[in-house]
């Protein structure tokens, strides 16, 4: 969860948590949305006479669901036409890794930490542990992050990648790249190690393990309705998000990447859709924008440099910084990048790339774009609002035309 508390360095301004911050200070903010979301969501489901049962399913059969309700009373059957299993996924915790929710946290149990500590090893750099490498970096506590790989966020435009692991270093993140983790050591209760294979001991007070997650697929009896299972409990399905069983559907963490809330809203949608014999024709979209909550925010949709290259499809860039904008400069927040991939030919837009304030709301206008076959003579004939940070578009298609002018010559 991206904080609403940040530090910002604005025209002299400098912007502080108070010293003895407290993590029920910083998660009561966080208790009154989750809370608001609920209500709007059993609102919306009275409103729309849905009947909302709390226990654990598992398939009868595929129109036949065995329910244990959660409050331990006698189990009942319920039928259906459809199912759609939207079940989430939970992190993944390796046995080298002393769990304890005191010390030794997952992606889920660090919500329940106690008290902010001085020094915090995150293991995984993908989204979950870049996003808490962030947070916790923001509030003053030092953090190791640890990559497998000699690169964080490898779906990621790899200039984007970069930008982003300059300015986490900037913020007292320290990477150690290309390194994995050996053992996880208490020596006391405020102090622990974790040992990697290079023999490197890093020392700490909190340890967050962000070492994947995998499907809730377990316990559903699935394989009795002949609902077939991939890598990590993943369920296998079709472009209409439909199993190998025809009347069970799944949507979601539970069906893999890309695990956004967002994916998984449009998914369900177009699930139902096809169930119910509406819009047959309705897929989801080709290019999916996806958002990544670390500071400063990340979003993309379409394709990267390093995808366009090993398909050996041609492209020319466009590049907006956000120094150059004067929206950027009344932020104070001037560190960003907008990067426009598109044809040289027809100059239709084949990716784009934000790193910077407000990336994952900047990213839908090109978006739209791109999803109806556009190009980048949109945001140079647009006339934008000023100062916003939307004039990045068009600071980066006059970029990009410039160096087709360029090499034209």
């Amino acid at each position: 969860m991206h904080l609403a508390l940040l530090r910002q360095q604005t025209h002299g301004i400098d912007i502080r948590f108070k010293e003895n911050l407290t993590t029920r200070e910083l998660m009561y903010r966080k208790e009154i949305v989750i809370q608001d979301q609920e209500n709007s969501l059993r609102r919306n489901f009275e409103k729309n006479q849905i009947t909302v049962i709390e226990g654990i399913p598992r398939f009868q059969s595929a129109t036949m669901l065995e329910i244990t309700p959660a409050d331990s009373s006698e189990k009942y059957e319920i039928t259906a036409d459809y199912t759609i299993i939207a079940t989430g996924s939970s992190p993944r915790r390796p046995k080298w890794a002393p769990f304890d929710n005191e010390c030794v946290f997952d992606s889920d149990t660090i919500l329940d930490i106690k008290h902010l500590p001085k020094k915090v090893t995150i293991i995984g750099a993908g989204v979950i542990g870049c996003e808490y490498a962030s947070i916790f970096s923001k509030i003053g506590i030092r953090v190791n992050l640890i990559a497998r790989d000699r690169n964080i966020l490898p779906f990621v435009d790899r200039q984007i990648a970069e930008n982003l692991m300059y300015q986490m270093r900037n913020q007292r993140v320290t990477l150690r790249l290309g390194e994995n983790v050996e053992g996880i050591e208490k020596i006391n209760t405020d102090e622990i190690h974790v040992k990697l294979e290079s023999q490197k001991i890093l020392p700490c007070s909190t340890v967050l393990v962000a070492a994947g997650r995998f499907a809730n697929s377990g316990g559903l009896n699935l394989d009795k309705v002949g609902v077939e299972l991939g890598n990590n409990g993943l369920i296998k399905t079709n472009e209409n998000f439909q199993t190998t069983q025809p009347n069970i559907f799944a949507v979601g963490d539970v069906i893999g990447f890309p695990s956004l809330a967002s994916t998984s809203m449009s998914q369900a949608r177009i699930a139902v859709l096809h169930a119910f014999g509406q819009l047959e024709s309705e897929k989801m979209p080709k290019d999916l924008p996806l958002g990544i909550w670390t500071i400063p925010a990340v979003s993309m949709v379409g394709k990267t440099e390093e995808e366009l290259t090993d398909a050996c499809i041609p492209y020319e860039i466009g590049i907006a910084h956000f120094k150059e904008i004067s929206r950027a400069h009344i932020m104070g927040e001037e560190e960003g990048i907008l990067k426009l991939l598109f044809d040289p030919e027809t100059l239709k837009i084949l990716g784009i790339h934000i790193i910077g304030p407000h990336a994952s709301e900047l990213i839908h206008l090109g978006h739209s774009v791109m999803f109806y076959e556009g190009t980048i003579q949109y945001f140079m004939n647009t006339v934008f609002n000023s100062p916003t940070l939307d004039e990045a578009y068009r600071i980066a298609a006059f970029n990009g035309m410039n160096r087709l002018d360029h090499e034209s010559l």
